[in-house]
């Protein structure tokens, strides 16, 4: 069953039990007000007649009854009849109307002064009864007055069942097409959802669902669905240019071995010749490796749910670096200093460790041998701030912008300072990068700070 056919059989069926519960209470109310009513005329007809059958004592109906036809009359539509102690009728307003059952005067009660009931009677009709005893008259006298209970809706035309039912038939499929229809307007905004989720699955991520300001939940949802679309469409984009950038950085060194080697295996090289193309065939392939373990060092760091940052003071942490530095400075024989002093910041030492020796390791590649990198820390600003800083030849202002930039190289895999600014960020650090051609390049990494007292 469609999600809209459901919702149209539950406001059908929801709205007709809601009916129903309301005609059942207002008929209810309804019948006890028609009650009320009749036993208020009751009562009062019974002390009229009571008095007027107490006056002599002794029952004289032969004196009594054109003064009881008087009062039958002027009742409008109420019986009166009186019977004697031994359940014999002394009188009857009109004797070929219905009337209660004789059982009714033997279920009154004498000690009481009026007994109310109501009788079905044949014909589908309802009366209400005022039975009451008068042991003053006559020796005894029983008077019971019949009123029926009327609704103004039976005299209206065309009242009957059928017309009842038919009418009922024709409200339930008004209220079905109602529903169909309130169903379909409900559920559309869900219908364009469906409709541009399989164009994005097919491939088109620049779809968006319309907008519905002002429609509350669901438009808060179309919002949040278009929020992402667009951040899986500027992903998609991310990764293409990535994966572009990579397959470049691969190629390359891939198309530089397999010339080497098909010349190499054209002719008859000599051993030193042969040496030569293994040692460039090396050389390639480590740059390759380069490039795939900052792939890897992407995917883990992406998919890792890291530990929260913690209060370390970065001068312990950069003199452990620079240790570690030394080793990739060493072949080139550049020089690591340091200048620091005691600040301490909210960290992931692991993750800051590591994007600050992937800055390191760029500055190596990019500096002549010989050159110089300076690690500092400091505080400006409210913050812990990192600097590393060479003199190597700099870096033009147009492509500072394109330095974090997956897959942008000048030398290296060109994903190094990409993942540096992805793990400091991951804590809630930035990094910044100034440069100027012939005047080094300078990394700075801003940190939350953390005071002393919370080591």
């Amino acid at each position: 069953m469609t999600l809209r056919r459901h919702l149209a059989i539950l406001y059908v069926t929801s709205t007709a039990v809601l009916f129903l519960v309301a005609a059942l209470a207002a008929g209810i109310s309804y019948r006890r007000g028609l009650i009320s009513q009749a036993d208020k005329r009751l009562m009062s007809a019974a002390d009229e007649v009571s008095e007027l059958l107490e006056g002599g004592g002794r029952l004289r109906l032969d004196l009594l009854r054109p003064r009881l036809d008087a009062f039958s009359d002027e009742a409008g539509g109420l019986y009166l009849d009186i019977y004697d102690a031994a359940r014999n009728t002394l009188y009857s307003s009109d004797p070929g109307l219905p009337r209660p059952p004789q059982t009714a005067l033997q279920a009154a009660v004498p000690r009481k002064r009026v007994q109310f009931r109501t009788y079905s009677v044949p014909g589908g009709a309802e009366l209400r009864t005022a039975a009451l005893f008068l042991p003053a008259v006559s020796g005894g006298t029983w008077l019971e007055l019949s009123l029926p209970l009327q609704s103004p809706l039976n005299s209206l035309p065309g009242f009957t069942v059928f017309n009842i039912a038919l009418f009922s038939l024709a409200l339930l499929a008004l209220m079905s097409w109602a529903g169909w229809g309130i169903a379909g307007r409900a559920l559309a905004p869900i219908e364009r959802i469906a409709a541009v989720a399989e164009t994005v699955s097919g491939g088109a991520l620049n779809e968006r669902i319309p907008s519905l300001p002002g429609e509350g939940e669901l438009g808060r949802l179309i919002d949040v669905l278009n929020g992402m679309l667009a951040s899986i469409e500027a992903y998609s984009v991310k990764m293409r240019q990535f994966a572009s950038n990579v397959s470049h950085q691969l190629r390359t060194p891939i198309t530089i071995m397999r010339g080497e080697t098909e010349v190499l295996l054209l002719g008859k090289p000599g051993e030193g010749e042969m040496k030569k193309v293994l040692e460039s065939n090396l050389a390639e392939l480590e740059t390759m490796t380069v490039v795939i373990e900052d792939i890897l060092s992407y995917s883990r760091m992406e998919g890792d749910k890291a530990a929260a940052p913690r209060p370390e003071d970065l001068s312990v942490l950069i003199t452990r670096i620079a240790k570690k530095a030394a080793v990739l400075a060493g072949p080139k024989s550049q020089k690591i200093e340091t200048d620091t002093r005691k600040v301490y910041a909210l960290i992931q030492p692991g993750k800051l460790e590591q994007a600050l020796l992937n800055i390191i390791d760029n500055a190596v590649k990019n500096i002549p041998a010989g050159g110089t990198i300076t690690l500092r820390t400091a505080e400006a600003g409210g913050k812990a701030v990192i600097t590393v800083e060479d003199n190597g030849p700099g870096v033009r202002s147009e492509d500072l912008p394109r330095l974090f930039e997956r897959g942008y190289s000048s030398s290296g895999s060109g994903l190094g300072l990409g993942l540096a600014r992805a793990l400091v960020e991951s804590f809630s650090g930035k990094i910044e990068v100034s440069s100027a051609p012939g005047r080094g390049l300078t990394v700075r990494i801003s940190l939350p700070p953390a005071p002393a007292a919370k080591l």
